[in-house]
């Protein structure tokens, strides 16, 4: 009894076959993982271009009324700045107080090239420095400009002062 096996044209043609249908599939994984890759390296760059070219502002000053902290900021970029994180800092080893300027009845949203008031309620008497950090819409999405913190005081400094 002979035994046979497969032709050598017909292993070429097998061991091709798999080679491309391998091939094809890397090829179509790699297009859209670089396809991933390049719409968040570009909503990245565009949140980061963003923030550095168009947001911009400064705290004027920031002092106590009564029980809240009084904090006046000037808009001096071309973004409107939906709201504005906060840090208050009372000493280098406290813990430090966060929160956000978000509530609708403030209307919390500083136009470019405008200056608004803010009280932060709850605050002690101790505070040496706030810090602000803005919240933008960018292609819809609401972004924090890390970057573009401003702070007012000084934390080994004296307490702020009253109005």
């Amino acid at each position: 009894m002979k035994k046979r096996g497969i032709s050598p044209l017909i292993a070429t043609v097998l061991l091709l076959g798999f080679t491309i249908a391998l091939a094809a599939v890397i090829i179509n994984w790699g297009q859209t993982f670089t396809k991933d890759i390049q719409t968040q390296t570009e909503q990245t760059s565009t949140i980061k271009i963003t923030c550095a070219n168009e947001v911009s502002f400064d705290i004027s000053t920031a002092c106590f009324s009564g029980s809240n902290l009084k904090v006046i900021v000037k808009n001096e970029g071309t973004k409107d700045i939906d709201k504005f994180a906060y840090r208050v800092y009372s000493s280098p080893t406290a813990s430090v107080v966060t929160g956000s300027l978000d509530d609708p009845s403030l209307q919390t949203d500083l136009k470019a090239f405008e200056i608004k008031e803010y009280l932060l309620n709850g605050t002690n008497s101790s505070v040496r420095q706030v810090e602000l950090i803005p919240v933008v819409t960018i292609k819809g999405k609401q972004t924090t400009c890390t970057s573009n913190n401003d702070k007012f005081g000084d934390i080994d400094g004296q307490p702020l002062l009253a109005c």
